[in-house]
């Protein structure tokens, strides 16, 4: 585990290099996409949505669209009681809540993990739930390519939690699975669980 963390701290850090760039130019992109968003069908499930044009794609959120989850959640929580197909709420949605979505369906932003051997340190389950906290260091291998994770939780209480999430979103339990992961860098000290 050692040898991995300084390749590790340098894929995170140009990681979260290349999410601060692409956050302040979705900004702006986003703005200005908006007005000419179009149908399209979720990847997820394939439920209608609306998205984001083609030129503006990685921006986009081909998972929900831009009016929030499939859950509805989003319809229920937006700023200010916004309508979920405001101006506003699509806006904070696209740019501020899952800024860049689209990324986790690129190469270099997301991790194959049907094609990667995973092993890991730490606890066998970590969530930012109660009673689940604790830490996970990941490694996902395919052949010479590295793909590192780290998440720890520290329960501050039954309802609050100091929750750090660094880089690919794997963990032990994704051994065999489907999916294509992405990445994220979230350092929060007093999130809800």
């Amino acid at each position: 585990m050692l040898l991995s963390l300084p390749r590790a701290v340098a894929q995170w850090l140009f990681l979260l290099a290349c999410n601060l760039v692409l956050f302040v130019l979705g900004l702006v992109v986003v703005a200005i996409a908006l007005p000419f968003r179009v149908p399209g069908v979720s990847v997820s499930d394939g439920r209608p949505i609306v998205n984001l044009p083609r030129w503006a794609w990685l921006f986009g959120n081909d998972y929900d669209g831009m009016l929030g989850d499939k859950r509805g959640w989003w319809a229920a929580n937006t700023p200010f009681g916004w309508a979920a197909t405001s101006f506003g709420a699509m806006y904070t949605w696209a740019a501020l809540r899952n800024p860049v979505d689209n990324t986790r369906r690129t190469s270099l932003f997301s991790c194959p993990v049907a094609e990667c051997t995973i092993t890991g340190y730490g606890q066998d389950e970590v969530k930012d739930s109660p009673g689940l906290g604790g830490w996970q260091f990941v490694i996902a291998k395919r052949g010479l390519r590295r793909w590192y994770g780290f998440y720890w939780v520290h329960q501050w209480s039954d309802t609050r939690a100091f929750v750090v999430r660094m880089g690919y979103k794997i963990t032990k339990a994704d051994q065999g699975g489907t999916e294509i992961i992405g990445m994220t860098t979230k350092v929060d000290l007093f999130k809800a669980i």
